[in-house]
C-alpha cells in the first residue's frame, strides 16, 4: 500500500513501528521473530507522535510502558484504540465524540489521555482515564465571539502537559495559553500573546544580520512590535496565528511558546510569577524550541533557514522567583556551517537538532543533522578526562602505561582522613584501589613470589 512514511522503535528496543502511505495500516515489527502485526486504518502517519503514544511509566528503561494508544478512522468514526504492548492484543476499543480528532497526549503520570477536536470544531478537549472512560470535556470560557451558526471561532491548536506538575496546557487559535489544573480541568492560569510587546520587567532581543552575514542580538526599546507572518495569495490573518509551539523544562517553571501571527518571536514564561521572562526576536521563524533534558535552564531555538545555525538561550538566576532585566541575555549563537557542509545535490538540506540524553552530571550535547550527515555539539566543551597529579606533562598515552601496569599508579590524596593512597594499601591497609587488568593479590602469599616477567604488563592475563 505504497512506501513506508514513518518508522520508529516501539516499547523496546526490539520492536519497529512502520507507518504505510495513505494512512492505510501501521505494523509493528518483532526485529527477533521477523513477525508483525498490522493494525489497520491509522489515522495520522505517525511523524512528531502525532495520534499515538505509549502510556508513561516510571519503571520501563525507555519510559514506555505496556499500553499503546492510537487513533483510528473508520467509515467516517474517529476511533481510540488501546493495545497491549508486545502482544498488540485489544485492551479496548473507544468511539469518540470528536467531528475531526486532531492528536492525543498522555500525562506525564499515565493517569489522564487528553484528546482534542480540529480547531474548526470548537474548542473541544477531552480528557479520558487510562482505561478509555471518558472523564470530562472541556469547552472554552464564554465569550462575545459567536457567529451565527453559535461556534466560537476557532478552537486548539496544541496541546502539552505540565512536567512536575498536576496542570495541562492548551494553545489555542485566539493566541492564548490556558493552563488547567488536573484536579477540575478548569484554567487556573492565561498567557495572552499580544500584537504589541509592552512588558518592562521582561528584555526584549531582536536578531540582526549585517552585509558579511554575522548574526548578533541588540536590546529592543519597548514598546517593540515583532514581524508578522507573511500572507499568501487567497489568505488571512486568522489563518496564520495560534499557539502552535509549547515547551516546558524540565521542573515547569519556564514555558516557551511561538505563536503564529509573529513566528520568528519566542515568548519565554516565568510559571511562579506569571509574566515573561524574556522576548526573542529572530530574523527566520522558529521551527522547534526545545529544553535540555536535565538543565532547567537552557533552551535550544532552531529557526527555519538554509545555514545551520542554532541558538541557545540560558535563564540566568533561575533560583530567584523575580526576574531582572540585568540578569537576562541574549541567546548563543553556534555557526555550524564550518563542520556541516551541506548535501551533495540539487535538494535543498532539511536540518533537524536535538539534545542528547546524556547523565545529569554531564556536560549537554547536541546533535544536528540533515539527510547526509551529522554534526555533535558540546556548547560548553567537553568534560575533562581523567587525569593523576603530576601525570599532566607526560605524554598522552600515560594513562595507558598506569592502567596496563607498565607505571606505577600515583599516590592519592584522601581528601578526608589526609592520607596518602596507592594501589597496595599501605596506610594501615585503610584503602586499597583495585588494579585493572590484574586481580587482587594479597601479601605474603605464595603467589606474590611466583610473578612472572609478563606481571608488570599485564600480559600474564592474556597467556
Amino acid at each position: 500500500m505504497g512506501k513506508n512514511v514513518h518508522v520508529e522503535f516501539g516499547a523496546t528496543e526490539d520492536e519497529a513501528l512502520v507507518w504505510s502511505d495513505f494512512a492505510a495500516c501501521l505494523k509493528v515489527w518483532c526485529l527477533r521473530t521477523g513477525r508483525a502485526v498490522e493494525i489497520r486504518d491509522p489515522k495520522f502517519s505517525g511523524k512528531e507522535g502525532r495520534g499515538w503514544g505509549y502510556r508513561p511509566s516510571s519503571t520501563s528503561r525507555h519510559g514506555r510502558g505496556q499500553v499503546l494508544a492510537l487513533l483510528c478512522r473508520a467509515s467516517g468514526v474517529d476511533v481510540l484504540m488501546l493495545l497491549s504492548a508486545r502482544t498488540y492484543s485489544l485492551l479496548s476499543r473507544v468511539e469518540l465524540p470528536t467531528t475531526d480528532a486532531a492528536g492525543l497526549k498522555w500525562s506525564r503520570d499515565g493517569r489522564w489521555l487528553a484528546i482534542w477536536d480540529a480547531a474548526s470544531a470548537g474548542y473541544k478537549l477531552h480528557i479520558y482515564t487510562a482505561d478509555g472512560n471518558l472523564y470530562r470535556t472541556i469547552s472554552r470560557e464564554p465569550t462575545d465571539d459567536i457567529d451565527a451558526w453559535g461556534i466560537e471561532g476557532l478552537g486548539i491548536k496544541s496541546v502539552e502537559w505540565v512536567p512536575g506538575k498536576e496542570k495541562l496546557a492548551v494553545g489555542g487559535w485566539d493566541r492564548r495559553v490556558r493552563i488547567l489544573s488536573t484536579r477540575t480541568f478548569a484554567p487556573v492560569v492565561f498567557l495572552d500573546h499580544t500584537p504589541v510587546i509592552h512588558v518592562p520587567s521582561a528584555p526584549v532581543y531582536t536578531e540582526h544580520i549585517d552585509g558579511q552575514g554575522n548574526r548578533s542580538f541588540v536590546l529592543t526599546p519597548q514598546p517593540a512590535t515583532p514581524p508578522k507572518a507573511p500572507l499568501e495569495k487567497n489568505e488571512t490573518g486568522l489563518m496564520k496565528q495560534g499557539i502552535s509551539i509549547l515547551a516546558f523544562n524540565t521542573d515547569g517553571t519556564l514555558c516557551a511558546t511561538r505563536d503564529d501571527s509573529t513566528p520568528s518571536t519566542v515568548w519565554i514564561w516565568d510559571l511562579r510569577s506569571l509574566k515573561p521572562r524574556t522576548i526573542l526576536t529572530h530574523f527566520s521563524p522558529i521551527k522547534s524550541l526545545q529544553w535540555h533534558p536535565h538543565d532547567p535552564s537552557r533552551l535550544l531555538i532552531q529557526t527555519i533557514h538554509d545555514s545551520p545555525t542554532l541558538f541557545t538561550y540560558t535563564a540566568h538566576h533561575l533560583s530567584s522567583s523575580i526576574s531582572t532585566s540585568a540578569a537576562q541575555q541574549p541567546p548563543a549563537i553556534l555557526d555550524l556551517s564550518a563542520h556541516l557542509l551541506k548535501p551533495a545535490g540539487t535538494m535543498p538540506a532539511r536540518y533537524t537538532t536535538s539534545w542528547l540524553h546524556t547523565p545529569a552530571d554531564k556536560k549537554p550535547v547536541l546533535s544536528l543533522a540533515h539527510q547526509q550527515g551529522y554534526v555533535f555539539v558540546w556548547p560548553d566543551g567537553k568534560d575533562q578526562i581523567l587525569r593523576f597529579e603530576g601525570a599532566g606533562e607526560e605524554s598522552d598515552d600515560s594513562l595507558y602505561d598506569i592502567l596496563t601496569g607498565r607505571t606505577p599508579v600515583p599516590r592519592l590524596r584522601d581528601a578526608e582522613n589526609g592520607l596518602d593512597v596507592d594501589d597496595e594499601g599501605e596506610e594501615g591497609d585503610s584503602v586499597r584501589l583495585d588494579d585493572t587488568f590484574r586481580e587482587k593479590r594479597g601479601r605474603g602469599t605464595e603467589k606474590e613470589g611466583r610473578r612472572g616477567g609478563l606481571d608488570d604488563s599485564g600480559l600474564d592475563e592474556m597467556f
